[in-house]
């Protein structure tokens, strides 16, 4: 099965690609104000309920994951099944984790990337929603400066404003 991303949301049932755009745009909106590190990426989940529109975050246990799942070394194989299983255990009709470039090292953590340094360049989003077999999986790139906070590359917006574009029945902004 092939998995939808920003460039190809038109695959997707109306109220599927809604949440998935809202899952987006929580990303570039609220998640440099929430990094508390400015060399590595702390791994989150979001769900959204079964009702509204709020973004409900959570930090990833990343012991519990890699416990439940696998070898971090595996995590492409198995990550989105983690995500479709935290979708049903927190009840809701769509979750996601936001990961970063090393999750799939056996030392992913704070202290790797305060030994390793700011190498990280990307953000991963892997999302499911309970009404569509299309998973949602799309990588954002990141800017870095010694004194800036974590921010995304203008290219990122850009991918968010044309997939806004090609979906023109969207009204509202997608928080709530």
């Amino acid at each position: 099965m092939y998995d939808a991303s920003l460039a190809h949301l038109d695959r997707l049932p109306d109220h599927v690609r809604d949440d998935y755009l809202r899952i987006v745009e929580w990303v570039l909106a609220e998640l440099p104000a929430r990094m508390s590190s400015r060399i590595f990426v702390n791994s989150l989940w979001l769900t959204l309920g079964t009702t509204g529109n709020a973004v409900r975050t959570e930090p990833v246990d990343l012991t519990e994951l890699y416990r439940r799942n696998g070898y971090p070394d595996e995590f492409s194989r198995w990550v989105m099944s983690a995500v479709r299983s935290r979708m049903t255990e927190a009840g809701a009709r769509c979750a996601a984790m936001i990961a970063n470039n090393r999750m799939n090292k056996p030392l992913s953590g704070p202290l790797l990337g305060a030994l390793l340094g700011p190498a990280e360049r990307t953000v991963f989003l892997y999302a499911a929603h309970r009404d569509a077999s299309l998973e949602f999986r799309d990588a954002f790139q990141i800017r870095r400066g010694p004194l800036r906070r974590l921010g995304f590359v203008p290219e990122v917006h850009q991918k968010l404003a044309e997939a806004r574009r090609t979906w023109p029945d969207r009204t509202d902004s997608g928080r709530g």
